[in-house]
């Protein structure tokens, strides 16, 4: 089975609750205020940034190594 429907019908799922949660002002700012509190700041986010473009950078190596 394709993959592809799957994954825009979820990513538009995903949406529609994003749309329906943040009308509520009360469920707006709980969730405004968890993004914060999770939110990487200073050196973490540094690492974070880091980390993410090492990985990116071995994958792209990774699929350039494994092509046939």
């Amino acid at each position: 089975m394709r993959r592809l429907p799957w994954i825009l019908i979820l990513a538009t799922l995903s949406i529609v609750l994003t749309i329906i949660v943040s009308r509520d002002p009360k469920r707006a700012e709980r969730l405004s205020e968890m993004y914060r509190s999770v939110a990487f700041t200073g050196e973490t986010r540094e690492m974070v940034i880091m980390l993410l473009a090492l990985g990116i950078g071995a994958f792209i190596v990774y699929l350039t190594v494994t092509r046939r």
